[in-house]
């Protein structure tokens, strides 16, 4: 790499670490999905295992892919606690998916390219919403992009008349390392690995591509045999639900399939995609989307008729998957890896509709339609950072502070479970990873039914004893407010965090026997439990600092 190129590169990576530093938040993210993350990690730093802590009976986990807790193990090793230590690990892959973006187009199309992409890149709301948060989406997005620039890289130049160089066997071997490890952190690696495997035969490597498949089924399959476990279950089970958040509707049949794929195609190019650049909302966005997704279109079909690559494979292999992907799913984290794409194969189209015209003309119009997405990706930004100033001072003194009213509740309720709840008991909650995280308390998922009969034979086979009815959303209202009414003598009253004149939200008691049931009409009053469902003395646990995790100083309490 020469000097120039390393002064770009240079360039590029200050201009995104500012972008992302002046965005940064202390606050945690309110999906579970973190909380996961987080637990699988001090599962594998402290007990060894990777494991379901937060479950009772710890069972194997086997839906998230280790790559990405593994990485956040590291931090936790080095005696990390808080949350924003452990949201480095997302930052830094930001970083790298900038770096290795800039890296893959150089190889395609040369330096000015491969700064405007990843310029573009850096600056799209997606990516630097999801540098702020423990999720595995920087992750993916990085390890993704590497994989296509290694595997690029195996390919050498393919500039003017010179006849294709056989692929470059360290570079394959790099290419496909990181293939292997965007696999193992997110499922949806799956088409990367298919286009690898499918570029290697068109490069007729057998041999490469017969240890690779090897290797990937063998890993594959003790993957897929840990799923068949009892734990929390992959994605392949929910994936052919209707709604995932609603099993009792069913699974979905080939009409449902079908009008799926369409519902997705026009929420991406319409609304998801064009939202994970500009961040923006208005009538313009789908003009926006129409026209990138067209543009990049054109690119790839041509590059798919000169010469076909892994990336040119990759694209409708990933872009079919997320089309796949249940409506309720759909979002623009899904779609980072698609965007450098889109970037790159726009401006080949573009440039190949002006033509060979004067350079300075087609300078101007790259330039504008670089402007067109950078502007408004910009306004979006500032509006973030103006957010991210003011949240910064709340969290620090408690991480949830930033959010409503109803969060806070939560986890404030967790907290007093971890120290006035007995040991070796479970709680039924709508975020039982988050609840854990906060109180240590093993907890279950809210039993998705209002039948009185089907959500307590639920809870007695989960073995919990308790139940919160928050306000985190409506479900734990609609579906456990729903058995409250039908059985209310089946349940008895711990605790409530609310504000004053506020039901606000409420941990209850699970007892033995059916209960009886309530008039219709009848005003429901829960009656105090037995005093033996909590502690005669709050359990004396290490105070926990205000921007650290409370798992991670307390441990987990079996």
């Amino acid at each position: 790499m020469n000097r120039g190129v390393a002064l770009a590169l240079l360039a590029v990576v200050l201009c995104q670490a500012v972008l992302v530093a002046l965005m940064f938040t202390p606050a945690p993210h309110t999906g579970g999905d973190n909380a996961a993350y987080v637990s699988l990690a001090h599962s594998l730093t402290e007990e060894g295992a990777y494991r379901e802590l937060w479950t009772a009976g710890e069972p194997p986990h086997s839906k998230y892919p280790p790559v990405f807790p593994l990485l956040l193990g590291l931090p936790l090793l080095l005696g990390v606690k808080g949350w924003v230590g452990l949201k480095m690990v997302p930052v830094l892959c930001t970083l790298l998916a900038g770096v290795f973006t800039f890296l893959w187009v150089r190889e395609r199309e040369g330096v000015a390219p491969a700064a405007g992409v990843a310029l573009l890149v850096a600056l799209s709301d997606g990516v630097l919403d999801y540098s702020r948060w423990i999720l595995s989406d920087p992750t993916f997005l990085a390890l993704t992009v590497a994989g296509l620039w290694a595997l690029e890289r195996a390919r050498g130049r393919r500039t003017g008349s010179a006849a294709p160089t056989a692929p470059r066997e360290g570079w394959v071997v790099l290419g496909l390392a990181f293939v292997l490890m965007a696999y193992f952190t997110r499922s949806a690696g799956i088409p990367l690995v298919v286009a690898a495997l499918l570029w290697l035969a068109l490069e007729r490597q057998w041999r490469a591509g017969g240890a690779f498949l090897a290797v990937f089924g063998i890993l594959a399959a003790l993957w897929w045999w840990r799923g068949r476990i009892p734990g929390e279950g992959a994605y392949a089970s929910e994936f052919l639900l209707l709604d995932p958040y609603q099993p009792e509707l069913g699974r979905v049949g080939v009409g449902d399939m079908l009008g799926r794929m369409g519902e997705n195609a026009v929420a991406y190019v319409t609304r998801l995609i064009p939202e994970g650049v500009v961040g923006l909302e208005g009538p313009l966005l789908g003009v926006l989307g129409i026209g990138l997704v067209l543009l990049a279109l054109v690119g790839w079909l041509r590059a798919l008729w000169k010469d076909r690559g892994p990336a040119e494979l990759f694209l409708p292999l990933y872009s079919g998957l997320l089309l796949l992907w249940p409506v309720v799913w759909s979002g623009d984290r899904f779609a980072l890896p698609l965007l450098p794409l889109l970037f790159f194969y726009a401006a080949t189209a573009l440039f190949w509709i002006l033509g060979p015209r004067k350079g300075a003309l087609r300078t101007a119009v790259a330039g504008f339609a670089f402007l067109l997405l950078a502007l408004p990706a910009l306004k979006s930004w500032s509006v973030e950072v103006r957010s991210a100033r003011q949240c910064a001072p709340l969290a620090r003194e408690a991480p949830y502070a930033c959010y409503g009213s109803t969060v806070q509740e939560y986890a404030a309720l967790a907290r007093w479970a971890g120290r006035n709840l007995p040991g070796g008991v479970s709680v039924i909650t709508r975020k039982p990873r988050i609840f854990f995280l906060l109180g240590g308390v093993k907890a279950q998922s809210l039993p998705f039914t209002t039948e009185a009969e089907t959500f307590l034979e639920a809870a007695r086979t989960l073995g919990s004893r308790y139940a919160t009815l928050d306000r985190w959303d409506g479900l734990s209202r609609h579906y456990l407010g729903s058995v409250i009414r039908s059985r209310p003598g089946v349940f008895c009253h711990v605790t409530g965090v609310a504000p004053q004149g506020e039901v606000g939200t409420q941990l209850l008691g699970i007892l033995p026997g059916e209960g009886e049931s309530a008039g219709r009409g009848e005003q429901v009053r829960l009656e105090p439990c037995p005093g033996a469902m909590t502690l005669s003395e709050a359990r004396d646990l290490p105070s926990v600092p205000p921007g650290d995790i409370p798992l991670l100083v307390w441990g987990v309490r079996r």
